[in-house]
C-alpha cells in the first residue's frame, strides 16, 4: 500500500484529499481492499455501482461485447447505440437521446441545445443556489457555489443563480433573457437537499408560461438512486430535458442529454458532436444495466430501504450534533454540527470499522449505498453511527 501511495503521490497530479485505501474487487454491495479487508460500500463510487459489485448480466454484456467492438464513430449507425436510445425513450418522457462519456459533457449538451432553442436574445440559464452541474469552464459557471469557482475565473457568462426552493426568486429572474432553468430536484454535492413538490409544480407552470425550458440534472438522482428511475417522475410533471451520468453507465464512463422531440429538433448535423460517446462497448453494457434494473424489483425496493434507513436516521437527531436528516430512496445526508475536518477524521473512522462513507455540502455525511444493500447492513451502520455520535 505505502508503494502505490508514494507512486500516486509522485506521478498522479493532486486533485484529490484521498482516503489511505486501494480497493482491489468487490461483490455485491461488499467492496475488498487488497489486503482483503471487506468494507460494506454506502458510497457506491459516488452513486455510480447502483447495483452493487460483479453484476452478472453487465459481466456477460462485458464478455459478448469485448469480443466483437470497443469503438466506432459516430458517423456510422451503432447498433447497440440505437438499442439504449429507444429503452431511454420508452421509460421516460423524452423523446430524443445524445450520448456521451461524462455528467459535465452531457450538461454541457444541455447547455448548448437550450441556447440553441433560445436563440440569440434568450442566451440566460436560471440555476439552483446549492447546484452541481460539473467541472468543465461551462458547467462550472452553472454550479452555484462561489467554492468551486475559486481559481478559475472569469467565468462563462449566461447563468442567473437564484436560492433553491423560491418560487418568487425564480419568477424575479425569470425575464426575457431566459432560454432554460437547470435544477437538480436532489441536489447531491449541495448536501442533500430535496426539491419541495408545490415549488417544482409552480417552477413547472412558470416555465410554461414564459416559454423557458425545464430542464432536470438526473446525473447523481437517476437510475432508481431516489425510489422512481428518475427523480423527476415523484413531481408529476415532464421535463423538456434532462441529463444522465454516473449510474447510468453500470460502471463504464457514459453519459447522456434526453430532450423532447420539440427541442431536440434544434440540434442539425455538425451543431455538436463526440469522439466517444456512445460507444457499441459502454452502450451494450448500459443496457443490459438498465434492462436489469427495469426487469427486477430492485427500484421498488429502494423507498422500502429508504424509509427504513431514513427512519432510523432520525432516531440519531436525538444527538445535538445532528442538525438534520433529509433525501429520498438511497439518497441520504446527515447534517452534523461539524466541520469539514472532524467530517473526514469521521469517514475514517467509518472506514476503520468497514464502512465506506460520503461526505457532501460543508457538514452533511452521505449515503448513498448500491440499491441491492439489505436492511441488516443498513442495521450494522445504524449502531455504529450511534457510538460514534455518542462520543462526539
Amino acid at each position: 500500500m505505502e508503494d502505490i501511495i508514494k507512486k500516486t503521490e509522485k506521478y498522479v497530479m493532486h486533485t484529490y484529499h484521498r482516503f489511505p485505501v486501494c480497493f482491489d474487487h468487490g461483490e455485491g454491495y461488499y467492496i475488498y481492499d487488497i489486503n482483503g479487508k471487506r468494507y460494506i460500500d454506502f458510497l457506491a463510487g459516488i452513486a455510480v455501482n447502483a447495483l452493487g459489485y460483479h453484476v452478472k448480466p453487465v459481466i456477460e454484456a462485458v464478455d459478448e461485447q469485448k469480443e466483437k467492438l470497443f469503438h466506432v464513430s459516430n458517423l456510422y449507425y451503432i447498433k447497440e447505440q440505437a438499442e439504449l436510445a429507444e429503452l431511454l425513450v420508452k421509460n421516460s418522457c423524452l423523446d430524443k437521446v445524445f450520448f456521451c462519456n461524462s455528467g459535465a459533457e452531457a450538461n454541457e449538451a444541455a447547455v448548448k441545445l437550450a441556447r440553441v432553442y433560445g436563440g440569440k436574445k434568450r442566451p440566460n440559464i436560471i440555476t439552483m443556489e446549492g447546484s452541481f452541474h460539473g467541472r468543465t469552464m461551462t458547467t462550472l459557471a452553472a454550479t452555484a457555489q462561489k467554492k468551486y469557482h475559486e481559481g478559475f475565473r472569469p467565468l462563462p457568462p449566461g447563468f442567473v443563480y437564484v436560492p433553491f426552493n423560491d418560487i418568487d426568486a425564480a419568477d424575479k429572474a425569470m425575464n426575457g433573457s431566459v432560454c432554460a432553468l437547470f435544477i437538480e430536484l436532489v441536489q447531491g454535492e449541495g448536501g442533500i437537499n430535496v426539491a419541495d413538490f408545490n415549488y417544482v409544480k409552480k417552477l413547472k407552470k412558470l416555465c410554461e408560461e414564459r416559454g423557458v425550458l425545464f430542464c432536470v440534472d438526473e446525473i447523481q438522482s437517476g437510475m432508481g438512486r431516489t425510489g422512481r428511475l428518475f427523480s423527476y417522475e415523484w413531481y408529476d410533471i415532464e421535463p423538456d430535458i434532462i441529463t444522465l451520468a454516473k449510474a447510468f453507465g453500470g460502471g463504464l464512463p457514459l453519459g447522456a442529454m434526453l430532450a423532447k422531440e420539440k427541442v431536440a429538433q434544434c440540434f442539425k448535423p455538425g451543431m455538436h458532436a463526440t469522439t466517444f460517446g456512445g460507444s457499441p462497448f459502454c452502450t451494450k453494457v448500459a443496457k443490459a444495466h438498465l434492462d436489469f434494473l427495469l426487469s427486477s424489483n430492485i427500484i421498488d425496493e429502494v423507498s422500502k430501504k429508504g424509509d427504513y434507513f431514513k427512519k432510523g436516521l432520525q432516531k440519531l437527531k436525538r444527538f445535538p450534533v445532528v442538525k438534520d436528516v433529509r433525501g429520498v430512496g438511497l439518497m441520504l445526508g446527515m447534517e452534523l454540527d461539524s466541520n469539514s475536518d472532524s467530517l473526514r477524521n469521521f469517514v475514517l473512522r467509518a472506514m476503520d470499522a468497514g464502512f465506506l462513507l460520503g461526505v457532501a455540502g460543508e457538514n452533511v455525511i452521505r449515503f448513498e449505498p448500491p440499491l441491492i444493500i439489505d436492511y441488516k447492513s443498513i442495521d450494522e451502520l445504524l449502531v455504529f453511527l450511534e457510538k460514534e455520535l455518542v462520543k462526539m
